[in-house]
């Protein structure tokens, strides 16, 4: 009798009821905690750096060979951020590290410079000028209900290179959209077991953004080499000659 108890055990097993899924908000939150915790002032957490690495799947505008692109994102409290990512048909690394800039390769960037001065697309330069740290754009008191400001749908559940991931549709509450200028921006993120992203997709109409994460890692620091600018064709520009290029790639 015992052995036919053990032989049906897992028979019975699975007639009892499902494990309850758990709750798309709760999702969220274990989702969205590390990334916020990185950028806060004061947090429990003792991560205050996050290695991001993905392909780019599609970007609304960009050529077809972008698709697969590699791209890189480092940042650390507080003022410290390295991007890699294919630009103007070549990948090209910005680094900010305190107050300075560098950038790879620094003659293309040059060669851009020095094309916008001819045209007289940039402003004068304002010597006061500082970056500011890095930083979230909501108090920090709210970052608790950080969830609370979006509407969450469950999408089902796909597989990422081999993990089966929850999906989930995210929008912000119509309230705040009508604040924004910007309106109709949604995601789908596909969320790993562990609460880590593996794929996302941004959307506005019009444009549109995929990207896979290979990496994404949450760590006290990066190693120090990570802000180290290469030996060769780099350019470095300060903060003040930095704000100057920002304001006149958004014109």
């Amino acid at each position: 009798m015992k052995i036919l108890n053990l032989l049906l055990l897992p028979a019975l097993l699975a007639t009892g009821p499902a494990r309850a899924e758990e709750h798309r908000y709760d999702v969220v939150s274990k989702l969205l905690a590390p990334f916020t915790s990185v950028l806060a002032k004061t947090t429990k957490s003792p991560n205050r750096a996050l290695l991001l690495t993905g392909r780019i799947e599609r970007l609304t505008g960009a050529p077809a060979e972008l698709a697969g692109a590699g791209a890189e994102l480092a940042l650390q409290f507080p003022d410290r951020l390295r991007l890699r990512a294919p630009v103007l048909g070549e990948e090209l690394t910005i680094c900010r590290d305190g107050q300075q800039v560098w950038v790879t390769p620094g003659a293309r960037v040059q060669t851009l410079l020095d094309l916008a001065t001819a045209q007289k697309k940039l402003g004068k330069v304002d010597r006061d000028a500082r970056l500011a740290p890095l930083q979230l754009p909501l108090p920090e008191k709210q970052l608790v209900f950080l969830p609370a400001l979006l509407v969450v749908k469950d999408a089902g559940s796909e597989p990422v290179d081999g993990e089966t991931c929850r999906v989930l549709d995210l929008a912000l509450m119509p309230e705040l959209e009508k604040s924004l200028k910007d309106k109709g921006w949604a995601a789908r993120v596909w969320v790993r077991a562990d609460y880590r992203p593996a794929r996302l997709v941004l959307k506005r109409p019009g444009w549109e953004l995929a990207v896979r994460f290979d990496r994404v890692e949450f760590s006290p620091r990066l190693p120090a080499e990570t802000w180290t600018p290469p030996a060769e064709d780099v350019l470095t520009v300060d903060a003040p000659r930095f704000r100057q290029l920002i304001e006149a790639s958004v014109r």
